[in-house]
């Protein structure tokens, strides 16, 4: 109904409404920071849901049945799933902000919002939601962001205490591109764990949620992300693709989409070519990629993430050269090593194509970057939150 409402209104009137609740929210926050830090209370922050860096920290602080309070904060609760032993609130609602004003750990893998300001005691830890980046980030692209937006960001890092990282690579780029200059922790991305852990038995019980016959192979299919309305760059006839890969790597192939969560409202625009699994509204990306034997994606850094299973990973890039105007790339994309299209049928072309021994190019260029993924960073973020709240407990 709310949802409605807004999209019935005009446009001032709209922005009215958010100035008001901002600066009442505002208010707030500055109220509750009169209350005490809960030295057991840990706040862990997705946007998007229960997913990402953060799901698996969360999974790992539950495991450890220590007498934690764990609140996950996110913008639609109403769709989560966790343990009981997690208490979900929405995003800006007074209940959140309180848990945020009054909790002795942050855990965040977004930016927060403006008015949030951290107190000299708590302990705020920044996961990211990307590892790998290939398109320009934060710092590195501050022309495209506006300033509003930049200046969050920057007041956001100076107040993170630890930035987790996943290689060298990434460390030097969180340095410049988040404008930070304090501790860069290189234990790996926590949702990586998942994906290097090999979990037969969740990979089944993956599948069985889908509907998906255990004994099928999968191609998910992951575009990433465009300011344009033009859905066309999202279509793959998905029949002639299975047809393709079942060809060069034998077996029987299905297929799975995965839209970014800002484009899954447009996927009602796109054409519908051959059967496929539509998972965009599935809770956890990196479960899907988990289960599937070849990825294909265009922009994401997701082509890096699934190359460290050492699986097949082919970029399917229709409109390169507007995307690079649009973004910048951080590496010359047609030299990455991964098996490149721009066409529908040069996709097809280069599963034919494809050799075992691109795997190993691909390899040699993680290397390069000098990779930290262990599949141990959930164990490592919880080991310092651990820490952090045992010294809380000596201080007294």
């Amino acid at each position: 109904m709310r949802e409605r409402m807004k999209r019935l209104m005009p446009k001032p009137l709209i922005e009215l409404y958010k100035g008001i609740r901002y600066g009442f929210i505002t208010v707030f926050f500055y109220l509750f920071r009169l209350f005490p830090i809960k030295k057991n209370r840990i706040v862990l922050m997705n946007v998007w849901g229960f997913g990402d860096n953060v799901k698996y920290v969360t999974e790992e602080l539950i495991g450890r049945k220590k007498p934690y309070e764990l609140i996950f904060i996110c913008n639609r609760p109403e769709n989560v799933t966790v343990s009981n032993l997690v208490t979900v609130k929405k995003t800006n609602t007074l209940s959140a902000i309180y848990a945020l004003a009054t909790a002795k750990v942050w855990v965040e893998s977004n930016r927060k919002e403006g008015y949030i300001k951290k107190r000299k005691k708590q302990y705020y830890i920044q996961l990211w939601h990307g590892g790998f980046a290939l398109k320009k980030i934060e710092g590195d692209c501050e022309e495209y962001l506006g300033e509003t937006y930049i200046k969050r960001a920057k007041k956001d890092s100076l107040m993170t205490d630890l930035y987790v990282s996943n290689s060298t690579y990434c460390t030097k780029m969180y340095r410049r591109a988040f404008w930070f200059h304090g501790e860069i922790a290189e234990w790996g991305s926590p949702r990586m764990d998942l994906l290097l852990s090999e979990n037969e038995h969740r990979k089944n019980r993956i599948k069985r949620d889908l509907g998906i016959d255990k004994k099928k192979k999968i191609v998910l299919y992951a575009p990433t992300y465009r300011n344009s309305k033009d859905t066309s760059v999202y279509e793959l006839n998905y029949d002639a693709l299975c047809m393709e890969l079942s060809k060069q790597f034998g077996g029987e192939f299905i297929a799975i989409e995965r839209l970014h969560p800002l484009v899954r409202e447009q996927s009602s625009q796109l054409k519908k070519q051959g059967d496929r699994i539509d998972a965009s509204s599935y809770k956890d990306m990196y479960e899907l990629m988990l289960i599937s034997d070849v990825l294909i994606t265009d922009y994401s850094n997701t082509m890096f993430e699934f190359a460290l299973m050492n699986r097949p990973v082919f970029l399917y890039a229709k409109d390169y050269m507007h995307y690079n105007k649009e973004r910048g790339f951080y590496f010359d994309f047609p030299t990455l090593p991964f098996s490149i299209a721009y066409t529908q049928e040069e996709l097809f072309e280069k599963i034919r194509d494809y050799e075992d021994s691109k795997r190993d190019i691909v390899q040699l260029f993680l290397e390069e970057l000098e990779v930290k993924e262990t599949g141990k960073a959930s164990i490592k973020v919880a080991d310092r939150i651990e820490q952090v709240i045992k010294r809380a407990d000596s201080k007294k």
